[in-house]
């Protein structure tokens, strides 16, 4: 890709990792694209843009957040085939970058853009009485997760930076009540006692987090890991375990399928969060939509993680 000949539109959340990039220099990372720059005041104003575009280059800096938006703009006119997303990481946690292999320097992140590595992901839909219907790239979680996320808000981001999700984790993992939880997966029961749920299309939540360890966003299929029902200690080791990019799937009360579509019903409610959005605790429904995006990754990009 030649960038001097390539046109851009760029959506750019000032406020992503705590404001602390400047867009000015931002703009001079990618002086060599013709931009269109778009300055978000809300995700609404995220959406908008992306859905306006029906062809060309997307790049999207900010966090995992933002590209929500994005993708949900994307997905309201049913992700034209002819827009690339591309990743410029602002945020705090970067987690969809850390699957695609995108590096948080800027610099580096546009030698990535220009180097046009295409791939065409899997992108995930999910529904419920609360929210409607909402579209996500990442990782869905629920329960400790997702209070944790919910914890991590943006004031301990900005104080703690990369440490804000542990000290989330330690902060709520000790009030934290198991949930009884019914998941249907491809239309077959499981029953489970839930601390913490994820629903990876992608690896990575909250930070860092290796929340679905396997997850191949081009397998059509959606991972779901359950941590079950264990106690405060065994939570606590599973979560350097998961920061040291380690695969813990087989420890004893770690619940792992893939499906297509997953219904998930929760007694008390189970919170959940969709790329890190608080989406509720009503039933919720999800199902993949196969090679739906075509997305640039980095050189160390692996579909499949079985193959690193």
């Amino acid at each position: 890709m030649e960038a001097s000949k390539t046109k851009a539109r760029v959506i750019i959340n000032p406020s992503s990792g705590g404001g602390t990039y400047d867009p000015d220099q931002l703009r001079e990372v990618l002086s060599g694209f013709e931009l269109d720059w778009v300055e978000t005041e809300g995700p609404e104003d995220a959406k908008e843009a992306a859905g306006d575009l029906h062809e060309g280059l997307l790049i999207v800096i900010g966090g995992d957040g933002t590209v929500n938006d994005v993708v949900n703009g994307l997905g309201n006119v049913d992700f034209p085939e002819g827009v690339t997303l591309a990743l410029l990481p602002a945020g705090t946690g970067n987690d969809l970058a850390a699957t695609l292999a995108v590096p948080e320097n800027p610099d580096a992140a546009e030698d990535v853009i220009r180097q046009d590595r295409v791939r065409i992901l899997d992108i995930a839909h999910v529904r419920s009485e609360k929210v409607g219907e909402r579209y996500f790239i990442n990782v869905a979680t629920g329960g400790l997760g997702a209070e944790i996320s919910y914890a991590n808000d943006e004031e301990t981001k900005s104080k703690w930076g990369k440490l804000s999700y542990l000290r989330a984790s330690l902060q709520v993992a000790r009030g934290f009540d198991v949930r009884e939880v019914k998941m249907y997966l491809d239309g077959e029961e499981h029953r489970v006692r839930a601390v913490n749920m994820a629903i990876g299309n992608c690896r990575y939540a909250g930070g860092g987090w290796l929340a679905a360890p396997k997850a191949n966003p081009e397998d059509g299929l959606l991972d779901v890991v359950v941590v079950e029902d264990v106690g405060l200690k065994e939570i606590l080791t599973l979560a350097p375990t998961a920061l040291a990019k380690s695969d813990y799937l087989n420890r004893e009360g770690v619940f792992f399928e893939r499906a297509k579509e997953i219904r998930i019903e929760t007694s008390p409610g189970l919170q959940f969060t969709v790329d890190g959005e608080v989406i509720g605790d009503d039933p919720a429904e999800f199902t993949v939509i196969p090679q739906a995006l075509k997305v640039i990754v980095g050189p160390e990009y692996t579909p499949d993680p079985r193959e690193e």
